[in-house]
């Protein structure tokens, strides 16, 4: 397909947008920081046909928050909807790069004049529901990350060699995320001051002797002290495990 506009765009794909700015319950935390937030959610693990968590485990495929909060809730009403949506922007990210970059280009370009125009800083996050290296996300030659230098682009991921990519593009930012089998690693990161996102039951002030943030307050990721544990709640999915659940730290 040749991308033309955003509205051939959604005329083709059958796709409203790919992607939102501060429209979701996560996101909409920014604004009281003044900071509009473009947030990316694809289908996650193989859900799609095509792997998009390289780094993931049986439990975090179960338990993935893919299947929580407004997207369940929206299930219980119309059904599939958004998992469908999901799927489709999915499959056109590995089927057409060059239409899914084009449209999402757009989108991130419209976000960023209305951020100017709120006088407000603008961010992106592409991974929300997925871990793909911000270098895949590439359009002649020249990945998102070089299209935006002056964009702050943050993730979650459970790929270690991910936050070797702070090192080149200052506009990077990565959390490294505990899987509940790789806490070595983990310890590793924060001896570096690469922050470590885990999941609590009960949020403690201090971890493994490091400091614990609070990563409900808001999502700017790239914002936080250095060399710090990101604590986020347990949050309830539909998917039920009967066994204790090993990336949550009761």
């Amino acid at each position: 397909m040749e991308y033309i506009s955003k509205a051939q765009a959604r005329r083709v794909t059958g796709l409203s947008y790919l992607g939102s700015v501060s429209e979701t319950v996560k996101h909409k935390k920014s604004l009281k920081y003044g900071e509009l937030t473009y947030s990316l959610y694809l289908a996650p693990a193989k859900m799609s046909g095509s792997e998009v968590c390289p780094g993931r485990t049986a439990e975090c495929s179960k338990l993935c928050l893919n299947e929580s909060g407004y997207n369940t809730m929206k299930q219980d009403i119309n059904g599939e909807h958004i998992n469908d949506s999901r799927i489709t922007k999915t499959r056109l990210f590995f089927e057409d790069r060059e239409f899914f970059m084009k449209m999402m280009i757009a989108e991130i370009r419209s976000g960023i004049t209305r951020a100017q125009k709120l006088n407000y800083k603008f961010s992106v996050r592409l991974n929300n529901t997925s871990d793909i290296s911000p270098l895949a996300f590439v359009l002649h030659g020249k990945n998102i990350l070089e299209m935006f230098p002056d964009t702050n682009f943050y993730d979650y991921s459970k790929v270690k060699s991910r936050v070797d990519l702070m090192k080149k593009y200052r506009n990077y930012n990565v959390t490294f995320s505990y899987t509940g089998y790789n806490l070595t690693e983990c310890e590793l990161m924060l001896l570096n001051k690469i922050n470590v996102a885990i999941v609590f039951k009960v949020v403690p002030n201090t971890f493994m002797g490091y400091k614990v943030i609070d990563g409900d307050l808001n999502d700017l990721r790239y914002r936080d002290l250095k060399g710090v544990i990101v604590a986020l709640k347990y949050k309830k999915v539909r998917t039920k495990l009967t066994t204790d659940v090993k990336f949550v730290i009761q």
